[in-house]
């Protein structure tokens, strides 16, 4: 039996006509959307660990790592509807939940 639909209405909303055509790589679209979504959830935090502080839900940082070489460092909690991922006929990102529901900054549109 399947689980609960939790309604994609309460999502950010995506129209695909406002992401930059310069973005032409998984790569720069995955910072883009992390960027964004942080963007969107403006400062909310979520308790990943019992006892200890509270964490941004979203976030995209800079970490130089042992090659010398600056790396993007993205964090993002995103709700997963189980029943949606065990569903053999589903696409698995389909069972992504809200994060919120307003919009990321206006700099995040077009080109």
């Amino acid at each position: 039996m399947k689980g609960p639909t939790f309604l994609p209405h309460q999502m950010t909303a995506l129209a695909l006509s406002a992401v930059p055509s310069s973005i032409n790589t998984y790569e720069r679209l995955l910072v883009y959307v992390a960027m964004a979504m942080a963007s969107a959830a403006n400062g909310k935090t979520i308790n990943v660990f019992n006892g200890e502080a509270q964490q941004p839900q979203v976030s995209v940082g800079f970490s130089t790592l042992a090659d010398d070489k600056t790396y993007y460092v993205v964090t993002a909690y995103v709700r997963a509807n189980m029943a949606d991922i065990a569903d053999p006929s589903a696409k698995p990102w389909m069972a992504a939940q809200d994060v919120v529901s307003a919009s990321p900054h206006v700099n995040f549109e077009g080109n």
